[in-house]
């Protein structure tokens, strides 16, 4: 089943590269939303900024994730591929984990892009603790991958797919986004730490990756 998921994932990335539409999309969209956000927060006083600039940083990464998700099996729908891995003998949690991996690894690619950003545009001197941060950042990425392919697969199947996605993911992800922006708040030299946020994260992860992994194969048709 991993060799299977790593052949599929690894379908999806080097498509990727060929197209280059996805993580450019990506990047360019999390850099303009951070453009915008660094003008329009110029005048909040410096207690105010990094609690604007944590929500910032997080409605970015959420609303870039949907431009990936909404891709994640279009192509496969295009060319009729995905018909052809649904009747493969393997297991189509298979399928699932391989699209998740490679929606991990566009979101990984697009967040070297934003960090360093949020970093030039909202911190001159003392931000958030790294760890912390590159913490919440990989226990989201986790939860909005597994739960992001899981619906956009059962988006796919509708007419308005672009519309179902978001409508369907977003109040999923409003749990975990809260707790991302906790962590990082408390992740500020003088916050109350990210423990308990983080711990949240890492158990969001552990439920919805299991009814995803569990559920994908049933809702993915005969």
């Amino acid at each position: 089943m991993i060799g299977a998921a790593l052949t599929l994932a690894g379908k999806d990335l080097r498509l990727e590269l060929r197209r280059r539409e996805v993580v450019l999309g990506m990047a360019q969209f999390v850099i303009v939303t951070l453009v915008i956000a660094h003008f329009a927060l110029v005048a909040v006083g410096d207690r105010q900024l990094p609690k604007a600039a944590a929500g910032v940083l997080w409605i970015a990464v959420l609303f870039t994730a949907l431009l990936a998700l909404g891709r994640a099996f279009a192509a496969d729908h295009e060319d009729g591929a995905l018909d052809a891995v649904l009747i493969a003998p393997i297991d189509r949690g298979a399928i699932w984990l391989g699209k998740v991996l490679a929606q991990l690894t566009f979101l990984a690619a697009m967040e070297v892009v934003a960090v360093p950003a949020f970093w030039l545009f909202f911190f001159q001197t003392s931000g958030p603790d790294i760890r912390a941060l590159l913490a919440a950042l990989v226990l989201a990425n986790v939860g909005i991958a597994s739960v992001g392919v899981l619906v956009s697969a059962l988006a796919q199947a509708g007419r308005a797919r672009d519309v179902l996605l978001p409508v369907l993911l977003l109040p999923l992800l409003v749990p975990l986004v809260l707790a991302a922006v906790v962590a990082t708040l408390g992740s500020f030299p003088g916050g109350d730490g990210s423990v308990r946020a983080l711990g949240f994260l890492a158990l969001f992860d552990t439920l919805f990756v299991l009814l995803a992994w569990g559920t994908y194969e049933h809702l993915s048709g005969d």
